[in-house]
């Protein structure tokens, strides 16, 4: 980082409230201005932006049609959630890409409220109130939302009553220490374990990543969503799947549920809802959506829920999707890519797992392949800033690289990317010989 970006980095931090994301504090990065896969700084410098927010930019940054698009409500109208032309499109257009069954929709501003929502409307619906989450995975930072989040506690005190958690089928790391399919998703048999031993017979809902984000993009085997679906059922329970990171296309289909033929009872979308602007949704039948106390007059409300400039955002994103056919290109591209890197990048020293589906890539790194033991903070920051030095900005979750670019990304911009992380990750495996 050159003088004058520290320098503006150093007036920002000396102002914000603490607890900005990792990986931005390691860029340093003051952007001047960003087009399609590419972000360029002050000083002009151009980086392929593959950590994209964190999987919110499905279309690439400041698209034309998007752009107009919030331009004209920008000159419309912008306050309030009364009625549109807007939200009507947005409706339209999601009711067009998501299963039949997901025939009403509530939108909200961020991810964890969406997530708040989906666990009040799982108790509304059920009249039931215990949750089981998964290890591992992300789903928030309010209340409800941290309390199904996995080792996010820390420091907080008691969470919300109610909650239990069981292992992920994170196969890389089997905390069983089987292998699939040999184990016969012993995961789930665990989980079944955990609410006969734990729960009090009032599970209202079982909420689960089809991919796990923040772990490094973890991709369970096939039929495991099946699996944790008849879980769920056997305790008459709901299944939440939060696609907030991996729905409208991000791993190769509109929802990664689709992937094991899997849909949701209540299904929660957000980051690439907006491709930028805070939004978020909760989708899920007409018969779950009308039961009380969820449904009575300003239960589900919220105070940016519905505004139009949010929906002006949805209603691009998703004549985008379907016009582009973003989920089949994010399809194609994501598998040529994680060959790609396979092909290039051997899982020997300090690459363990290289792993994806579609165009949400994990390379998890570890201090060498026999003993998996994660790479530590200081190594993993040493790659990170190489590969910025590269042109390459990635995300990072725990021990891993989270690749994350657009859909609209073209076939020389993700092998320019394959030819970087090859280089780099060469380059510091031979320095552990």
């Amino acid at each position: 980082m050159n003088e004058s970006l520290s320098e503006h980095w150093q007036t920002e931090l000396s102002l914000l409230g603490a607890g900005v994301s990792e990986a931005v504090q390691w860029a340093g990065l003051v952007v001047e201005h960003a087009e399609g896969s590419h972000i360029i700084d002050t000083d002009g410098t151009r980086y392929l932006d593959f950590m994209g927010g964190a999987g919110v930019n499905l279309l690439g940054h400041s698209d034309p049609d998007y752009l107009a698009a919030l331009t004209r409500q920008m000159n419309s109208w912008m306050i309030g959630a009364h009625a549109s032309a807007a939200r009507l499109d947005a409706l339209r257009g999601l009711d067009a890409l998501l299963p039949r069954s997901l025939e009403r929709i509530q939108f909200y501003s961020g991810g964890a409220e969406a997530v708040e929502s989906a666990v009040r409307l799982a108790k509304s619906a059920t009249g039931k109130f215990e949750v089981l989450s998964f290890w591992r995975g992300f789903h928030g930072r309010t209340a409800a939302a941290l309390a199904v989040t996995g080792a996010a506690r820390t420091g907080y005190g008691p969470a919300m009553p109610g909650t239990h958690a069981a292992p992920y089928a994170y196969c890389y790391r089997c905390p069983l220490k089987t292998t699939f399919p040999t184990c016969g998703f012993g995961c789930v048999e665990l989980a079944r374990d955990v609410l006969r031993e734990q729960s009090s017979g009032a599970l209202a809902a079982v909420i689960v990543e089809p991919l796990q984000g923040r772990a490094g993009n973890v991709v369970p085997p096939p039929g495991y969503l099946t699996a944790v679906q008849e879980l769920a059922a056997e305790h008459d329970a709901l299944l939440i799947l939060d696609e907030s990171m991996t729905g409208l296309g991000r791993t190769g289909t509109v929802l990664a549920g689709e992937h094991d033929a899997v849909v949701g009872d209540i299904v929660v979308l957000g980051k690439g809802l907006g491709n930028g602007y805070p939004v978020s949704a909760v989708a899920a039948s007409t018969t779950l959506m009308s039961t009380g106390p969820f449904a009575n007059p300003s239960a589900s409300s919220s105070s940016y829920g519905g505004f139009p400039l949010a929906c002006a955002a949805v209603a691009a994103v998703t004549t985008a999707i379907t016009h582009k056919q973003l989920a089949a290109l994010a399809r194609v591209n994501g598998t040529a890519l994680l060959e790609r890197l396979k092909a290039s990048i051997p899982e020997t020293g300090i690459v363990g797992d290289i792993r994806g589906r579609g165009l949400a890539i994990g390379i998890e790194l570890v201090t060498d392949t026999h003993d998996r033991t994660p790479l530590g903070k200081q190594r993993l920051r040493s790659i990170f800033t190489d590969l910025l030095d590269a042109g390459l900005l990635v995300m990072v979750g725990g021990n891993s690289l989270r690749l994350y670019p657009p859909l609209t990304a073209n076939s020389d911009e993700l092998d320019h990317a394959s030819d970087i992380l090859t280089e780099v990750l060469a380059r510091h495996n031979h320095a552990t010989v």
